[in-house]
C-alpha cells in the first residue's frame, strides 16, 4: 500500500487534515479533517508499514477491542482506496 504522493497531512489550527494538491485538487475539492486513529493510521502509511503494524500501533494507542480497531483500520483504508488516495 502506498499513498498518492498528491495527498499530504497538515495540521491546521490544531487538527490533523490531509490536503489535495496537484492534479488531486481536481478530484477532491478541499481538505479532510482525520480524528485520532485516522491520524495514526495514515502516519502508519508514510512511514510504509503494513497493516498489522498499523494495528500494534492502534492497539497500543487506544484502549478498544482489536476486532473494532481492525473493523476502523479497514473502513478507512477502503475509504482511502475509493478516493484514490491509497494505491496499492
Amino acid at each position: 500500500m502506498k499513498l498518492n504522493e498528491n495527498f499530504i497531512l497538515k495540521t491546521i489550527a490544531g487538527s490533523p487534515v490531509v490536503v489535495p494538491v496537484g492534479d488531486a485538487v481536481k478530484a477532491i475539492n478541499g481538505m479532510i479533517t482525520l480524528n485520532g486513529p485516522a491520524e495514526v493510521i495514515w502516519q502508519g502509511l508514510e512511514k510504509g508499514e503494513n497493516c498489522a503494524e498499523i494495528l500494534s500501533t492502534l492497539k497500543a494507542k487506544y484502549d478498544a477491542p482489536e476486532e473494532l480497531l481492525k473493523s476502523d483500520l479497514e473502513t478507512f483504508l477502503g475509504k482511502l482506496k475509493r478516493l484514490g488516495i491509497l494505491e496499492e
